[in-house]
């Protein structure tokens, strides 16, 4: 049987294979000498399997006890006998830290343990040589199944639209350390198995429990972003509704509203939460992205000392309606166009084929380390699918660094560079990325 194949970032393989063929495409022959003599088969040289390279540190014999206790190894052989699997092994220091100690591994059960190793574990070997300065994603063995995630990997019949949702983790490596998730989990490690391999590490990784909207209503900074959008939301199907009951001859309701007109505003939930779809009633969509998430205090720099004033500004400056000639919702609120750039990557100004719509999106997971404006800035945010290749969208964000702080700003804006005072908050959607300042478009007047 095929061993799983490991599942890397699309954006970055698309990147990597367009740079060789750019390099290689006009001499090819200049640069690819003939081969001589035959192929030799690649050998890791390992003699040892998973389960004897843990047992061999003493500090995972934690991680060891649960990989000995949990049915890991009888899901890997029922795979196939040449089936590989890479692990990330937290060392006993980093369990104690999330609070995991032997005495824990004793009393989980058999179902618990594997979950617990499927969420350190993904199919396939990944030696340290694949890893470089970008993220890698991986899919943990995990599944999480009331979540499923945009359709790549065809391994459903034709027709599906989604991919069921597993736990990822993005590898990456800096300043000889391990990245997972943006974060340095210890110094690099690896150790090749026979049926894999294994990297240390020397920090906790915590499987995410929350979407990228609980965790902004958790974390408590973010109240001005998150409520002034639903209160907006509220009010446009408020005014929607209101302009519409002396045409129709009665109040409709906001579901019955959106029946008519389901593209009439992006809910304010979406690309945040899972969303509901008929197709498939018992697990919901996800949309996978990062956030850069303005605090509080980013919004009374700007002039908003409470939600009040944010949707006062709306109701100042916005002009939606319910058109009576083209019987259709029009117009919108200012600061739609302000959290487009901090939750949606300015899509709101992407140009959208007549034909065809907006092109297709692209992946926008990217942690600390891949906010490089050498990997970004020239990046397209949406490309290919049915739209025309012009109406591709590119990057609207600068990157840049100052000393180890990471800024960004809208292109061409007239705004200086916006800090990020913290990053890689990780979430089962995607990073957040927290700024000190509102993203500001070049003639955008905010008072």
């Amino acid at each position: 049987m095929k061993n799983k194949s490991i599942k890397v970032t699309r954006n970055i393989v698309l990147m990597w294979v367009a740079g060789l063929l750019l390099v290689f495409s006009c001499r090819k022959t200049e640069f690819m000498p003939d081969i001589v003599g035959e192929q030799v088969p690649y050998q890791n040289g390992a003699t040892q399997e998973i389960g004897q390279l843990l047992a061999k540190h003493s500090e995972t014999k934690v991680f060891l006890a649960a990989w000995q206790k949990s049915n890991i190894t009888a899901l890997i052989k029922a795979q196939g006998i040449h089936t590989k699997v890479t692990v990330l092994a937290p060392t006993d220091n980093a369990l104690k830290q999330a609070g995991i100690t032997a005495e824990t591994i004793q009393k989980m059960t058999i179902e618990e343990l594997s979950e617990f190793i499927q969420f350190y574990s993904f199919w396939g070997e990944l030696d340290q040589a694949k890893l470089g300065k970008y993220s890698l994603m991986v899919r943990s063995m995990l599944k999480n199944s009331k979540f499923r995630v945009p359709f790549y990997d065809n391994e459903e019949p034709i027709g599906r639209r989604y991919d069921p949702y597993y736990y990822r983790h993005y590898l990456a490596l800096k300043d000889g350390n391990l990245l997972v998730n943006g974060k340095s989990v210890g110094k690099l490690i690896y150790e090749a198995a026979t049926d894999g391999g294994i990297y240390l590490m020397d920090k906790s990784v915590q499987k995410p429990t929350m979407t990228i909207l609980d965790a902004l209503k958790a974390d408590g900074r973010f109240t001005f972003f998150i409520e002034s959008q639903r209160l907006a939301e509220e009010a446009f199907f408020d005014k929607m509704l209101d302009d519409i009951e002396p045409l129709w001859g009665y109040r409709m309701s906001k579901e019955e509203f959106l029946s008519y007109y389901p593209d009439a505003r992006a809910p304010y939930t979406r690309g945040w939460i899972a969303e509901s779809d008929p197709m498939y009633q018992d697990e919901a969509n996800l949309t996978l992205t990062a956030t850069f998430a303005p605090t509080d205090d980013a919004f009374k720099r700007a002039g908003f000392n409470s939600v009040q004033d944010i949707l006062a500004f709306n109701a100042k400056r916005g002009d939606v309606r319910y058109d009576e000639l083209y019987f259709e919702p029009r117009g919108a609120y200012p600061m739609d166009t302000l959290f487009s750039y901090h939750r949606n990557w300015g899509r709101i100004a992407a140009t959208v084929d007549p034909s065809y719509g907006m092109a297709m999106s692209n992946n926008t997971v990217f942690y600390s380390n891949d906010l490089d404006p050498i990997l970004l800035n020239d990046y397209y945010v949406n490309i290919g699918g049915s739209a025309q290749v012009q109406y591709a969208y590119k990057m609207p964000f600068a990157f840049s660094r100052n000393a180890n702080q990471i800024q960004m700003k809208i292109k061409n804006a007239d705004q200086a560079p916006v800090n990020m005072v913290e990053t890689d908050i990780n979430t089962i959607n995607g990073p957040i990325h927290v700024l000190d300042n509102l993203l500001v478009p070049k003639g955008f007047k905010l008072k």
